[in-house]
């Protein structure tokens, strides 16, 4: 009898604290709006932007795809937060100050120490505590080290940075506008760096995050731009890039800009696999056979052979997804964990595989773990692979355009089951191969 009462006060405790803050939000003024996605955005970065959370607009547009948005996309945002001033404040930072610009990110002359801290409570969100601090959301996130803004915990310690980052400073001549494609960036996307400069240049060159692997440049004298991959399981947080500009006359003019790296909220799965298929797992087998791989895509050809977006590499009208890219990964419950460096494609063993972009072939043969595998160089550093194929089509050397026969479907090498594991790799960095199929790049 003495636990039953405890437990029905904690309940009525809690229902009591669930109906203020019912209450309190419903009582909190707020604007609806339809938006169109603008090229460069992000959920996240419109999230910041009209102090909502990721899951609010996931929730109320009924999202299946929780990562990718694209240009001309119609979104409802529904219950923005009207910004009210606070004892403290007598104005609040304009929504727009959420959203970095793609020329500035944030100013490297600008440090995240010194603010003070502050423990979350219950009904916070981490844009209303921004409001109450008159400082911009991302930088509680990057001085929190927080990677997703909607898992706040009561309890949770915050570190508020003092206040807003001052306006960059000057690009130096002859840098005229550097521009992401995601100013913040999830965890396993391709990011697309546009440089504009004042004079003619004869080369520019990206260096920080990308695996020490420098992101080369295609350009026309003034107007230069490269793609880079964020690896999947990099660190959540912001990273100093080097960007170098070389002059015709041998100097070189460097400048830096930080990019903000977020969670790519990957879920986890388990892969059974039978004792046959587990001999496959052999570290020595991995080990050459990833040899040879590295070997192929690390030999970078300076012109990009894409145009326009990517195709799904088999027929549309049967696609389904069985396997996410970058689900972290682990085989027959062990304790190690990996990630899946692609994504797959269920499908009826003979079912026609197509080149989704112009390219060269340059590995189609059996291997040990890939099975009958078919790797396909797009230009500028961006492959593409095809695993397990039941029987390949093409041959090495061999150019291909978007909607080539290149293979058929199967089960060949460490598969379980009959699927299509489709990789794209960016420089030797995994990314997730559906962002081409949305996004035009660059």
């Amino acid at each position: 009898m003495i636990i039953y009462r405890k437990t029905l006060i904690i309940f009525t405790l809690l229902l009591f604290s669930l109906m203020a803050s019912w209450t309190a939000r419903a009582q909190q003024p707020a604007n609806d709006l339809v938006y169109t996605v603008q090229p460069g955005d992000t959920l996240l970065l419109i999230a910041l932007r009209y102090n909502l959370t990721v899951t609010h607009i996931i929730q109320t547009n009924q999202l299946s795809n929780t990562i990718i948005v694209f240009p001309g996309q119609q979104l409802t945002l529904s219950g923005i937060p009207v910004p009210t001033p606070t004892p403290t404040f007598s104005t609040m930072p304009s929504p727009d100050l959420l959203r970095p610009t793609p020329s500035a990110s944030i100013s490297e002359t600008w440090s995240l120490s010194g603010g003070q801290t502050y423990i979350v409570q219950p009904g916070d969100t981490l844009f209303s505590i921004a409001q109450r601090y008159g400082v911009v959301a991302i930088n509680i996130m990057v001085a929190s080290g927080i990677s997703n803004p909607d898992m706040l915990q009561v309890g949770q310690l915050l570190q508020i940075p003092n206040g807003l980052p001052p306006t960059p400073t000057a690009l130096p001549s002859p840098f005229e506008s550097i521009e992401f494609s995601e100013p913040m960036i999830a965890q396993g996307r391709t990011q697309v760096i546009k440089i504009t400069f004042s004079q003619i240049i004869t080369g520019a060159v990206v260096r920080g995050i990308f695996e020490e692997r420098p992101v080369s440049f295609l350009g026309n004298g003034w107007q230069w731009w490269g793609i880079a991959g964020v690896h999947p399981l990099a660190e959540a947080g912001s990273y100093p890039l080097s960007l170098t500009a070389t002059l015709p006359d041998g100097r070189q003019i460097t400048t830096f800009r930080n990019m903000i790296v977020i969670s790519g909220s990957y879920q986890t799965e388990n892969v059974e696999l039978n004792e046959e298929e587990s001999q496959l797992l052999n570290p020595e087998l991995i080990q050459v056979e990833w040899k040879k791989i590295v070997n192929l895509w690390s030999q970078i050809t300076p012109l990009p052979r894409w145009t326009g977006l990517f195709h799904y590499p088999i027929e549309d009208t049967s696609v389904y997804v069985t396997s996410n890219f970058g689900t972290r990964r682990t085989y027959n419950n062990s304790s190690e964990i990996s990630f899946h460096a692609g994504t797959d494609f269920g499908g009826v063993a003979g079912k026609p595989i197509y080149a989704p972009a112009a390219g060269r072939v340059v590995l189609a043969e059996p291997l040990t773990v890939r099975g009958n595998a078919v790797l396909i160089d797009h230009g500028l550093g961006l492959f593409s692979g095809y695993w397990h194929q039941s029987k390949i089509i093409v041959t090495v050397g061999q150019e291909v355009e978007r909607g080539d026969l290149i293979g058929y479907v199967g089960s060949t090498g460490l598969s379980n089951g009959s699927h299509l594991h489709w990789e794209m790799r960016v420089n030797g960095i995994p990314v997730d191969p559906l962002q081409w199929l949305e996004q035009v790049i660059p």
